[in-house]
C-alpha cells in the first residue's frame, strides 16, 4: 500500500511539472551566434580634430586589432549572439585607441567596445577606459555604459545572414562623462555603422530575455497544459488514496 500511494503521488507530482523542466534548460538563449562583425565609429569628430591641431598637438594610435582609416576607427567581431526579431542582444569587438595631447597631460585609452541592441529600438555601447583625465584623475574602467545609440528608422532585415546598422546617432552618458570628462552627459558622439554576420542561423525560441520557464507566460500553451493535466493526475491520485483507506476494515 505504501508503495502503491508513494508511485501514485510521485507520478502527480512529476506530472504537474511543465514539458521540458525535468530535461535540461538550453545552453544558450534563443537567437543567432556571431559569425563576424565588424563596427566603425569615428569617435567624435571635434576631439579628433583638437588632439590633431596645433593646441593639444597628440596624436591616437591604434592596437590589438582596432584600425583607422580616416575618419572611422574600425572594431573586428569577437562574438556574441543576436536576435534580430526585436533586435535584442550583444555583439563583442576587439580592438583599442590611445589619444594623447599636451605632452602626456591628455592620455586616455578607450578599448573593446561592447554593442548592445535592445527591442525597445535603443542600444549601447560599453567600453573599457584607461587613463588619466586633464585634472590628472586616474581612471581605469570595465564596460562603462558610454553612450547611448539611437536604432529606430534602421532596416534590421537581415540579408544573406547580415544584419547591417547604418549611421546611427550616438550621445554620451553621464558614465560616459565621468569616465571621459572631456565633454559633458548629451553630448553628439559621431553615428556608428556595424555588419553583424549571423550565419545561417535559423531563429527558434522565443526572443533573448524571455525566460519561459521562470515566467511561465500565458502565451506558452505547452507549460499550462503540462500544470493542468499534473493536477488532474495528482487529484485522482489522492481519490484512489482516500477510497482505500476508507474500505480498509
Amino acid at each position: 500500500m505504501r508503495r502503491t500511494l508513494a508511485g501514485l503521488l510521485a507520478l502527480g507530482l512529476l506530472a504537474t511539472l511543465p514539458v521540458g523542466a525535468a530535461s535540461a534548460a538550453p545552453s544558450q538563449a534563443p537567437g543567432c551566434d556571431v559569425v563576424d562583425a565588424e563596427l566603425t565609429w569615428g569617435f567624435k569628430d571635434t576631439f579628433r580634430a583638437y588632439i590633431d591641431g596645433s593646441i593639444a598637438n597628440g596624436e591616437w594610435t591604434v592596437a590589438d586589432g582596432a584600425t583607422y582609416e580616416t575618419p572611422y576607427f574600425g572594431f573586428a567581431g569577437e562574438g556574441g549572439r543576436v536576435d534580430p526579431r526585436d533586435p535584442n542582444g550583444s555583439v563583442d569587438f576587439a580592438g583599442s585607441v590611445r589619444f594623447t595631447g599636451h605632452g602626456g597631460v591628455l592620455d586616455t585609452t578607450i578599448a573593446d567596445p561592447v554593442l548592445v541592441l535592445r527591442g525597445d529600438g535603443t542600444g549601447m555601447i560599453l567600453l573599457d577606459v584607461s587613463g588619466p583625465t586633464m585634472a590628472g584623475d586616474p581612471v581605469d574602467e570595465r564596460e562603462v555604459p558610454f553612450a547611448t545609440v539611437d536604432l529606430g528608422g534602421q532596416d534590421f532585415s537581415v540579408v544573406e545572414g547580415i544584419l547591417t546598422i547604418e549611421n546611427a546617432p550616438t550621445t554620451l552618458t553621464a558614465e560616459g562623462s565621468a569616465a571621459f570628462p572631456n565633454y559633458p552627459a548629451g553630448e553628439a558622439l559621431d553615428p556608428i555603422t556595424a555588419t553583424i554576420d549571423l550565419g545561417g542561423c535559423e531563429l527558434t525560441g522565443q526572443p533573448i530575455g524571455t525566460d519561459v520557464i521562470d515566467d511561465f507566460p500565458m502565451g506558452n500553451a505547452t507549460v499550462w497544459i503540462g500544470l493542468i493535466v499534473g493536477a488532474v493526475v495528482l487529484l485522482a491520485a489522492i481519490l484512489v488514496v482516500l477510497l482505500v483507506v476508507r474500505r480498509r476494515p
